[in-house]
């Protein structure tokens, strides 16, 4: 269980350092975003699995999700701890952290997505044009 303000961090295996940092300090632009506020544990673990699904067919690959810090919630932090954890199993994430003040700090967390395979071709035929 992790606790209102503790800070979520994942990172998976092969992703660069310079990534992670950047989507830590919310460099990225945000392509979509879910609210989880006044959800049960059942429907936000299935929103949160629909809604992932749903960027990955449509090539997002940065989205935030909104989880609230559960100060209220008892125990504290409920979803937060299950969406922390939940974010872990999904193979399409990349790295997860704490979202920066200006977008929710501690109550909302930033994901990123795998690239799909049209866009690991793309650039990679936009890295060979500039090779040659």
């Amino acid at each position: 269980m992790v606790k209102p303000d503790d800070i979520i961090e994942f990172k998976r295996d092969g992703v660069q350092e310079g990534v992670y940092r950047k989507l830590r300090l919310g460099k990225y632009p945000l392509q979509a975003k879910l609210d989880l506020h006044r959800r049960t544990l059942k429907e936000a673990r299935d929103e949160v699995i629909k809604f992932l699904q749903q960027c990955m067919r449509m090539d997002i690959r940065t989205v935030i999700i909104v989880h609230g810090r559960g100060e209220r919630s008892n125990p504290p932090a409920l979803m937060k701890s299950y969406l922390a954890n939940w974010l872990t199993q999904i193979k399409d994430v990349q790295c997860v952290h704490s979202a920066q003040r200006f977008h929710g700090g501690s109550g909302a967390v930033y994901v990123m997505l795998r690239k799909s395979q049209e866009k690991k071709l793309e650039n990679r035929e936009r890295h060979q044009k500039r090779m040659s």
